[in-house]
């Protein structure tokens, strides 16, 4: 396989669902291609570049939302595509908001300002996707964790973070399609 900056992105992408972040070094990275680490920064210039790249893949698995009668669900859709993108990559929610905090490109503000578009709130649309990001990737750095830590210690209870997420979700979009004075 030629090495290009594809090839990396998703030879560190398969290494992250093996290993997770921690396991994650341009120099595994490099033995698992079999080159030398500096070849990769051809390629890739820093690992902050490169997770940044893993992070544009992991948002860019955003699935389409269904258009729906009210903004709210809409949102939740946004959210929940989003939580599906995020937590689909172990140590997802912590790269997304690496790469995010980095620069890359947030396809949640496209489809917010969509929905928010089409119901008559354009003007919400930069605040909710702060909210709706922000929420989606706290809740999945706190999901992640928590099963890292269960992998360390099995004895720690489980807890399901789906109801805890709808239930967030809920609070956080109760009234957002009510008019504003």
């Amino acid at each position: 396989m030629a090495l290009s900056q594809t090839s990396v992105v998703d030879s560190a992408l398969e290494l992250l669902h093996e290993a997770g972040l921690a396991g994650m070094s341009m120099r595994t990275l490099a033995t698992r291609l079999g080159v030398q680490p500096s070849a990769l920064y051809w390629h890739v210039p820093s690992k902050q570049v490169l997770l940044t790249a893993v992070a544009e893949r992991v948002l860019a698995t955003l699935g389409p939302v269904e258009v729906a009668d009210s903004v709210d669900v809409e949102l939740r859709g946004i959210g929940a595509a989003l939580r599906d993108a995020v937590t689909g990559v172990p140590d997802g929610a912590e790269i997304v908001a690496l790469g995010l905090a980095a620069g890359a490109v947030n396809p949640v503000a496209d489809a917010v300002e969509e929905a928010c578009t089409r119901h008559g709130m354009a003007d919400r649309a930069a605040g909710l996707t702060t909210l709706l990001t922000g929420y989606v990737i706290g809740l999945g750095l706190e999901e992640q964790t928590h099963h890292n830590l269960r992998t360390a210690d099995p004895e720690l209870p489980a807890i399901d973070f789906g109801p805890r997420f709808d239930a967030g979700l809920d609070a956080m979009l109760a009234g957002v399609g009510a008019s504003t004075v």
